[in-house]
């Protein structure tokens, strides 16, 4: 897979996500699978990951977490 803006190859990676939902919970997801472009940096989420995202950023907040991290692979 090629990066949109730049062209360059794509390789399997991590990334750490942050999440600010309001003033006063901001929520980090670590070690989440990406793609990372070699030459500019960008990143980009495969939906199905990002869904997983999702549940666990959901399941934070229903759990009261106001500041917080999450490890990917442990959550998911």
């Amino acid at each position: 897979m090629k990066c949109p803006y730049c062209k360059t190859d794509l390789k399997n990676g991590r990334t750490v996500l942050t999440f600010q939902m309001d003033a006063n919970r901001i929520v980090v997801v670590r070690d989440v699978p990406a793609l990372i472009c070699e030459q500019c940096g960008e990143e980009s989420i495969d939906i199905e990951v990002s869904k997983i995202v999702e549940r666990q950023i959901e399941k934070a907040l229903s759990d009261g977490i106001r500041m917080g991290f999450i490890d990917f692979n442990t959550a998911a």
